[in-house]
């Protein structure tokens, strides 16, 4: 997870960098609906999860972790999309909002 040293070391304002770290926290407990901006400048409207008992494979399974993850650069948020089934990313500086 991103501190919010991290996040402000990036250059993310305060506030932002708050509600990003709220959304971490937020996802390793529930799922939640969030927002971000896309490369290609659309916004992409997400449900997404760290919490491995919400992650569902298409088959119904739950979603294994498979232990050789690499290290993420710090500009990056990972997480499970429950809607698309499969893990997706965005950089800090392109989060919009989180619902609730």
């Amino acid at each position: 997870m991103k501190t919010r040293e991290d996040l402000v070391n990036l250059g993310i304002d305060g506030f932002k960098a708050d509600e990003i770290m709220l959304l971490q926290e937020k996802m390793l407990e529930q799922a939640v609906k969030f927002q971000f901006k896309k490369k290609d400048g659309s916004i992409r409207d997400a449900v997404g999860t760290l919490r491995l008992d919400l992650m569902k494979q298409e088959d119904g399974t739950l979603w294994q972790p498979k232990g050789d993850a690499k290290p993420e650069p710090a500009s990056i948020i990972r997480y499970f999309d429950l809607e698309k089934l499969m893990w997706r990313s965005f950089t800090c500086v392109d989060f919009i909002a989180m619902e609730g």
